[in-house]
């Protein structure tokens, strides 16, 4: 059978002998398609009438795609979006994947593999925890061994929550959330990501005749951004507002969360994005019609905001400036957004609660988060000594 055959999977993949990264990607577009949901809600309501299990009969895969897609606020604004739902589905999935293989290894003499085999109901401690050392020491990841301790904590916190709801909604007896062992992400292993005004601006002067790279470069820089909101900005979301000094150009982007926000753009950031799409072959007048991205690939189209991330990162490294090689792993678009939170806050003295709004921030202590070894500095105690009276007592002595 082919397990991977489109639009199937509700009705036939009850089970999958783990698959590889070409067939997980194939899987997961197939399951971002939420149109089957209307039918699974359908057989979970008739399930609740009969007064049997919520999700008698499902498989594997479509508590997956329930989870996935299960609509959890009136409001729709407040759903998963399809990023995150894209997020979600590679991290359960490669759980997933892992799983089999360690049922499977574990016992494959006696299991008797069917469709109605359920992996989920299968897993126990033993399987959480391996899975945990698995990510850590185990798994190859870009020529290292084990993902870096913030990716863990993050795939780590999506599989027990979907394993929380598995237990809620009674498809797994055990609370397999339970078994893992915390994996919060220490101050000393959080990379530092700074980087100075000066080299932020050997970047630019260094890409300044490439029109692409800079107008990438100095958006990334000066807006505080991240990368997918550029990707995903559209022109038509471009505007000035003339109540604004007179007239200041900016550009509205949805973040996290569906979070409106509008990130001034200064007028050499304008400058360099209108370079860029008249080289493009793009419109560079206003337009709130105008449905093109904002910045497009060399063949017109949207950059996907993976591909536009690994891009910014690999002509960064390009450059092969010295200071590259002093800091912690490569450069990539989100040193940028550190760099406009510590260029604000430490080398402009604006105040935190004004940085955290304009890049959109939820909680105060996440843009603290960026500044950490800076306030630890300013809040050194060694600041409320009296120098002078100190040394002075000290050379009299």
């Amino acid at each position: 059978m082919d397990l991977l055959r489109k639009n199937m999977f509700l009705d036939e993949n009850r089970f999958l002998v783990y698959f590889n990264k070409e067939q997980i990607n194939h899987l997961t577009h197939i399951l971002l398609n939420d149109n089957h949901l209307i039918r699974l809600e359908s057989i979970v309501n008739q399930n609740e009438i009969k007064g049997t299990s919520l999700f008698d009969s499902f498989s594997d895969l479509q508590m997956i795609y329930y989870f996935i897609h299960q609509k959890t606020h009136d409001d729709e604004s407040k759903n998963r979006k399809e990023q995150t739902k894209r997020e979600y589905l590679r991290d359960l999935l490669q759980f997933y994947t892992y799983l089999q293989a360690a049922i499977l290894n574990e016992q494959h003499e006696q299991l008797n593999i069917n469709e109605k085999t359920s992996f989920f109901k299968l897993a126990a401690k033993r399987h959480i925890r391996s899975y945990q050392r698995w990510l850590a020491e185990e798994v190859k990841v870009n020529g290292r061994i084990g993902y870096k301790p913030a990716t863990r904590s993050r795939k780590n916190s999506v599989v027990k929550l979907f394993l929380t709801w598995l237990y809620d909604v009674d498809y797994i007896n055990y609370p397999l959330a339970a078994a893992f062992f915390k994996s919060t992400v220490r101050d000393r292993e959080k990379p530092d990501r700074y980087l100075s005004l000066e080299e932020v601006q050997q970047l630019l002067t260094y890409y300044k005749d490439h029109p692409i790279n800079h107008a990438i470069l100095i958006t990334l820089f000066t807006t505080g951004l991240r990368i997918q909101e550029i990707a995903k900005a559209k022109w038509k979301d471009v505007y000035i507002d003339s109540s604004v000094q007179e007239g200041t150009w900016y550009m509205k982007v949805i973040g996290k969360g569906g979070k409106e926000r509008h990130a001034r753009l200064m007028k050499p950031t304008v400058e360099s994005i209108l370079r860029m799409r008249k080289r493009r072959g793009l419109s560079t007048k206003l337009d709130p019609n105008d449905e093109t991205p904002v910045f497009t690939t060399n063949k017109g189209k949207p950059y996907d905001y993976k591909y536009m991330s690994e891009y910014v990162t690999k002509i960064i490294q390009k450059t092969n400036f010295d200071w590259l090689k002093e800091k912690e792993g490569p450069v990539t678009p989100h040193w940028a957004r550190h760099f406009f939170v510590n260029h604000s806050v430490i080398d402009l003295g604006i105040p935190i609660e004004v940085v955290q709004r304009t890049v959109g921030h939820s909680d105060k202590r996440i843009t603290e988060g960026y500044l950490k070894d800076y306030i630890d500095k300013k809040n050194d105690a060694s600041w409320q000594w009296d120098e002078s009276n100190f040394f002075k007592k000290n050379l009299n002595s």
